[in-house]
């Protein structure tokens, strides 16, 4: 066997291509997303319901590995409605954040106040 022929052996696709949909099973999803797309003014965040819909198909079709939607940034923690929804999401995050850090704060100086006495 030549070096050119082992060069020439095909392999699967990396993580990450996107193999075509030469059969055109997810033609559908793609014009709803492109539509949805072109309807709010290129901010895909007012489209997941379709990004999920065409990832679901491109996976269901053997176009892509199935994958947990979460993986690929699509999880409930952000699927929000509006920009709104994404905000108030944030927000509480924030404040989660703040009151974890300030019941750290406390703890420390309980402690530090009990290793002084």
């Amino acid at each position: 066997m030549s070096n050119r022929s082992k060069q020439n052996a095909s392999k699967g696709p990396d993580k990450g291509s996107f193999p075509l949909d030469h059969f055109h099973e997810c033609d559908n999803e793609a014009k709803q997303y492109n539509v949805c797309i072109q309807k709010h003014e290129n901010m895909p965040k007012r489209c997941r319901k379709y990004q999920v819909d065409y990832l679901q198909c491109r996976m269901n079709n053997g176009l892509m590995d199935k994958e947990d939607l979460s993986k690929l940034g699509l999880g409930p923690e952000t699927s929000w409605e509006s920009e709104e929804q994404e905000k108030q999401f944030l927000f509480d995050k924030i404040n989660r954040m703040k009151t974890k850090a300030m019941e750290e704060v406390s703890r420390k100086q309980e402690s530090s106040n009990k290793q002084q006495e």
